[in-house]
């Protein structure tokens, strides 16, 4: 072995003449057949890591092809590279983009997921959808999501972004080398193998729960910061493929073996409460880059079955085949909730226009050449043009409200966030001066100050409670952290646990409470925690247990001890009960729905309370025993015993498990009477 400059890092071995792997097809079709499944509803809990099997396959194939241009030629050509890419991508993506946006006006609710799915037309368009989808849907797994027709576009976005900074990193890695004059490409190597560790590390202590400081905001799952080393796996297997490759065909045969069990793995063993992108990333990685690392010999069991006619056509649909499914998913999910046949059938129905797609336009615009720079300039701007324009029309109109008096009457309802969130007092940070800087209301009122804490179930009480202190004269202040109760008990939920961040926010601002002037404490929480059997609860972290009769009794213990160091901190405290759910998702109401009256749904009082019931007999006793005002907001919910999402004058409700902005107003003497009267 040659270690000239230690540029020289193994012996170069003459490489195939085809440029064509069969067996990358047909890992192509793997991943898109489990990510299908995945959304299918099929058994396959780790089916959302055949994106990551693409990822690797893309950054192998595009250093690839760079490496040869750049050995044939000595340079990039960047406009050709591009160009390439847009034929590949991006009528298809458009035309798909386009009859969703028009689908979307049937099927979609005009009361967010509309909005939503317009302005992730533009973001898919622009490059920016995954930026885009974290903002305006949120989590990848939350019930947002399942109404994005669009939501898949955000690996496409990141796809996009790799491909437009990456060729201009390799040029320069290789301009590097060539200024030392060595013969091998250690400069690629170094940058690839760089930002990949940098960005694995990011996503490991992210997905850890780790806060990072200024990553945090460009950290999780549609980052492009946390999924780069995914492709710069693939990236540096190709590097590494013109200094040395495998020349053993037993060693392919088990490397092969043993990477496609590892994506196998991975698909059965990983899922939506898996800490992800992160450490567990690394099976479908590793097992991509073995699988691509035994083809090299072109021989064994793992690439004769990869190689298949039919595994190398899905393969070479497996784009299309991404592109359409998802939105036939999501509109079967509209149309026929709860029924796994219309989701299954959904999906396999999306091959045919994904089949027509790659016929009709896919394969033909990817073949044209000749053309002159100002046709090409026209194709590239109407193909950009149409889908913006449909999801910008798309997105005004449902802001709109379609021009209709019953969809605005419901967008007042369900889509203006409370004042709490708006300000930002729903982070789960702990109550300290930081906090009550923004967060405090009617800072010159000379009385007693009130504190509102707790769970979204405390924020949604934002803008009644800050109308009760301006009317009694004093400051409210709100520190709400969601999905976690302020109440001294301990919480783990599934992977990644909220456990350490619920834990701070109560400890802190119980600290921050005893030394505070002394005031009206709110405390209001969801009553979920102590029926939920994937959550955790106890008196300390040796005591957590998911048995409700446990965490029934952690509640009470807890409960009181919170009551107990508050009163000895000279503060009143009113206990709130959880308000009555009704099961209602405003965000599956389709326009016509909404238009003909239809989206309102109602239950009795007894049911909208039976699943919480231990715990408000929880909050009844301890309030008894304690001394505490305790305010139940079911009377003004549910007049008559029944609890309906419509008042006469206003919708009652957001969500199933939140009330809306009027009715928060609605809410104003009956909290002031409340506040008045805690711990007389």
């Amino acid at each position: 072995m040659d270690t000239l400059g230690g540029c020289l890092l193994g012996e170069k071995q003459p490489g195939p003449q085809t440029h064509r792997r069969p067996d990358i097809q047909g890992m192509r079709a793997i991943a898109v057949l489990v990510v299908v499944a995945f959304h299918a509803g099929l058994p396959v809990p780790g089916g959302f890591v055949g994106v990551d099997t693409f990822f690797v396959i893309s950054g192998f194939v595009i250093t690839a092809m760079l490496n040869r241009q750049w050995q044939q030629s000595g340079g990039i050509k960047f406009g050709s590279f591009y160009l390439r890419r847009f034929k590949r991508l991006t009528p298809a993506l458009a035309l798909m983009i386009a009859v969703t946006t028009v689908l979307s006006v049937l099927f979609l609710s005009p009361l967010g997921p509309q909005q939503a799915a317009g302005q992730t037309a533009i973001g898919a368009m622009m490059l920016v959808a995954n930026f885009v989808i974290a903002t305006t849907t949120g989590g990848y797994f939350t019930p947002k999501a399942d109404t994005n027709p669009l939501l898949h576009t955000w690996s496409l976005s990141v796809e996009e972004q790799f491909y437009l900074v990456f060729p201009a990193l390799m040029l320069f890695g290789w301009m590097l080398t060539r200024s030392r004059r060595c013969s091998t490409p250690l400069g690629p190597l170094l940058i690839v193998a760089g930002i990949g560790v940098l960005s694995f590390a990011l996503a490991a202590t992210s997905s850890d729960g780790v806060s990072i400081p200024g990553f945090q905001r460009v950290l999780g799952f549609y980052s492009p910061v946390t999924r780069v080393w995914e492709f710069a796996a693939g990236a540096l297997l190709a590097l590494v493929f013109t200094l040395w490759r495998p020349t053993s065909g037993r060693l392919c045969n088990a490397l092969g073996i043993i990477g496609l069990a590892l994506v196998i793995g991975s698909v059965l063993g990983i899922n939506e409460r898996t800490p992800f992108p992160g450490v567990w990333t690394l099976l479908p990685v590793t097992g991509t880059m073995l699988v691509i690392l035994a083809g090299t010999h072109a021989s064994g069991p793992v690439f004769r079955a990869l190689s298949t006619r039919p595994m190398v056509r899905i393969g070479d649909w497996s784009y299309s085949i991404y592109l359409w499914h998802w939105p036939f998913v999501v509109f079967a999910g509209l149309l026929w909730p709860q029924n796994a046949m219309a989701l299954f059938g959904s999906a396999i129905l999306s091959f045919v226009p994904a089949v027509l797609s790659y016929r009709a336009l896919e394969e033909p615009i990817r073949n044209i050449e000749g053309m002159t720079p100002r046709r090409w300039a026209g194709l590239v701007a109407v193909v950009l043009v149409v889908p913006v324009s449909l999801g910008a029309a798309l997105w005004f109109s449902a802001s709109r409200g379609w021009w209709s008096q019953s969809v605005r009457h419901l967008q007042a309802a369900t889509i203006p966030l409370h004042t709490a969130t708006v300000a930002g007092c729903d982070k789960r940070q702990p109550l300290d001066s930081a906090v009550t800087s923004r967060c405090t209301w009617n800072t010159e009122a000379p009385g007693a100050p009130v504190y509102l804490l707790g769970d979204s179930n405390s924020s949604q009480f934002s803008e009644g409670i800050i109308a009760a202190g301006r009317e009694l004269g004093r400051s409210v202040t709100i520190a709400a952290a969601v999905a976690c109760p302020f109440v001294d008990v301990y919480i783990e939920t599934p992977p990644p646990s909220d456990g350490a961040v619920c834990r701070r926010y109560f400890e802190g601002s119980l600290d921050y409470l005893k030394g505070a002037r002394a005031g009206t404490v709110v405390i209001a929480n969801i009553d979920s925690y102590w029926s939920s059997a994937n959550i955790q609860a106890g008196i300390s972290m040796d005591a957590l247990s998911a048995d409700s009769t446990h965490k029934i009794e952690a509640f009470r213990i807890g409960l009181s001890r919170t009551i107990d160091a508050l009163h000895s901190a000279g503060h009143q405290v009113l206990l709130v009960q959880t308000i009555p759910h009704v099961k209602w998702d405003p965000g599956l109401c389709g326009l016509l729905a909404i238009i003909r009256g239809q989206c309102t749904a109602s239950t009795t009082l007894a049911n909208a309370i039976e699943p919480g019931l231990a715990a408000r007999d929880v909050l009844t006793d301890v309030s008894h025993d304690a001394g505490t005002g305790l305010w139940d907001p079911a009377r003004a919910l549910c007049p008559d015993e029944t609890c309906s999402t419509m008042a006469p004058a206003y919708v009652r409700y957001r969500d199933s498990a939140h009330i809306s902005v009027p009715q928060a107003i609605a809410l104003t003497p009956d909290i002031r009477v409340a506040i008045a009267s805690a711990g007389v």
